[in-house]
């Protein structure tokens, strides 16, 4: 290491526009709530050159039935979802796509991302 390299910043990574954009909300207590962000956390979302972002957000099993309620009424395709978590895609600007609940997430990860169950990975 030059002794430049202390004075002068490396170039910041190239930001890549996030066209994958998936969604994860649920009880905190939910296993499979929980199992769907382990699996989230596996896709490659912090690499320089990622398209993939990823928000989830926990809710108190108290309120879940209310926010379930609400979400179903607007993701279409999820008006038959009742269980925790809800998983959804759709980038802001761009249309929203009901993926369903864990196992529907694993087969998407799967499927779109080769990413699989923790134990096969």
């Amino acid at each position: 290491m030059g002794i430049l390299s202390y004075f002068f910043a490396e170039k910041p990574a190239k930001v890549v526009p996030k066209d994958i954009c998936y969604y994860i909300e649920g009880f905190l207590a939910c296993y499979y709530f929980q199992e769907a962000m382990n699996l989230a956390e596996r896709l490659d979302t912090t690499s320089s050159n990622s398209n993939i972002q990823v928000e989830i957000t926990a809710h108190a099993r108290k309120e879940w039935n209310s926010r379930l309620q609400q979400l179903v009424k607007e993701i279409p395709g999820a008006q038959d979802h009742r269980t925790s978590p809800l998983i959804w895609e759709g980038c802001p600007g761009k249309p929203l796509q009901f993926i369903g609940g864990f196992d529907n997430f694993m087969q998407h990860a799967r499927k779109v991302h080769k990413v699989g169950e923790a134990r096969n990975v």
